[in-house]
């Protein structure tokens, strides 16, 4: 493919994108639309995008192209990338800032050293692998994993700068979405427990955590676990087996018509040395979880998110400079632009929006 052809097509479908992205459509139907256009310009066999939570990158849904994935080799996936050794891992893409990569890159084309390759791409019939990361304000929203077949070639520099260059759109339009959604914690509902057992069967469970098992169908039918608890509980376990820097093993999601459910995951130690139990905790998201998503939608920086706890906990202005050990002209600074990206005009503005357990 020439860079000309490239870049004309580059260019139509990076303004369609960028349109896109703030034409108020709802995640998964933006996911679809922008993964067309991506499509149009950067050819793919097999593709998974997913919207993520973006204190742990855990995914809170997914469309997958090109055939459906087999929920073993989603968790084969699931621990290659916990494990940490591999090339191109979503933690470490985050961590650098790099919106975009590619497996054939990474690997100076040997593509059999990554272990990812050689365990779910190969026997699938795919080669190269093409990763984007959709950020927006420091924090990413969403996820996409793009592969080719054997037979086709790898994704050139071009590629990967195009991918790169709308990645920044679906993360603005993805984390729009979520700041248009009211930002509650369920309305009804109690917190629950699953224990998982070695394989990862339900061993036992109460009844509040079945009801919200009920809320979160799985797409692959009843012989599997929704993709979020088994991907939180494939995070405890690997923190429980040494994995160093690993983010915690928890994930906000969002109940359709019920509001936010954070779900947990711990592992118990095995009885007289018995095989260990991964306990699972599904509960209405309080105000402890969801204001540092609040944080993370509205753009706020470390200090003005010291700014805004200390406003919302009522703290004096004078105070709040003394904590802080800002002057009182930074203060001002610093609440001028609070406000601006969270739209609010007043104090009493601000505490409704970050200070309240009724609806955020």
């Amino acid at each position: 493919m020439s860079n000309a052809v490239l870049g004309t097509r580059a260019a139509t479908a990076r303004e369609a994108i960028a349109a896109l992205a703030d034409a108020g459509l709802e995640p998964r139907e933006l996911v679809h639309e922008v993964s067309e256009r991506v499509r149009r310009v950067v050819p793919y066999d097999w593709g998974a995008w997913a919207t993520t939570d973006p204190e742990t990158l855990l995914e809170t849904d997914a469309v997958v192209e090109g055939g459906s994935i087999d929920c073993a080799d989603t968790i084969t996936a699931m621990r290659l990338e916990l494990a940490g050794a591999d090339v191109n891992l979503f933690d470490a893409l985050d961590r650098s800032g790099e919106l975009a990569a590619s497996l054939a890159c990474a690997t100076r084309g040997d593509l059999a050293t990554s272990a990812r390759h050689r365990t779910v791409l190969a026997p699938r019939g795919l080669n190269d692998e093409l990763r984007l990361l959709a950020r927006s304000g420091d924090a990413t929203w969403g996820t996409g994993a793009l592969a080719r077949a054997t037979d086709a070639p790898e994704f050139s520099h071009d590629e990967i700068r195009f991918v790169a260059s709308v990645a920044t759109h679906l993360g603005r339009g993805l984390r729009a979405a979520l700041t248009r959604a009211p930002i509650a914690a369920p309305a009804a509902g109690g917190a629950g427990m699953l224990v998982l057992d070695a394989d990862g069967a339900i061993e036992a469970s109460t009844a509040d955590a079945q009801h919200w098992l009920a809320r979160m169908p799985s797409p692959h039918g009843g012989d599997y676990l929704p993709p979020a608890v088994e991907l939180v509980a494939e995070h405890a376990q690997a923190i429980a087996r040494g994995g160093h820097d690993l983010r915690p093993a928890r994930l906000r999601i969002q109940i359709p018509g019920d509001g936010w459910l954070l779900v947990r995951a711990d592992v118990l130690n095995g009885a007289a040395g018995g095989p260990p139990r991964t306990a699972v905790v599904l509960e209405p998201a309080g105000r402890a979880e969801l204001v540092p998503l609040l944080h993370a939608l509205h753009g706020l920086t470390e200090r003005e998110r010291a700014v805004t706890e200390l406003l919302v906990a009522g703290l004096a202005t004078d105070a709040v400079a003394d904590r802080l050990a800002i002057s009182r002209h930074t203060l001002r600074d610093h609440v001028k632009a609070i406000f601006a990206k969270t739209g609010v005009g007043s104090r009493p503005e601000l505490t409704a929006l970050f200070g309240t357990e009724a609806p955020l």
